[in-house]
């Protein structure tokens, strides 16, 4: 899973998945890696920081179902907004 690099992490190690396009994309990488629907969704709440519109949107919802691995893009591209949003915090803190 040599996907994790392209992701942004906090202080406290967690993925940084703030909007849903991130969420949409990790997710379906995850499960591009064999992981199933159930393993996938233990995996992002063990692993990553979610925003409260992802969490109403996919989690809430439960949209995430409907994710598929097939439409997964590349790590580098899905991972572009979170390295946006995390550099925007970043600035906002200093």
């Amino acid at each position: 899973m040599n996907f994790f690099k392209y992701f942004p992490k906090n202080s406290e190690g967690l993925y940084i998945i703030y909007e849903l396009y991130s969420f949409d994309n990790f997710f379906r990488l995850l499960l591009r890696q064999g992981l199933d629907h159930e393993s996938s969704f233990n995996f992002i709440l063990n692993n990553c920081i979610l925003s409260g519109y992802v969490w109403q949107e996919r989690i809430y919802n439960k949209d995430f179902n409907n994710l598929v691995a097939t439409d997964a893009v590349h790590p580098k591209d899905a991972s572009v907004k979170a390295k946006l949003i995390f550099d925007i915090s970043q600035c906002l803190k200093n």
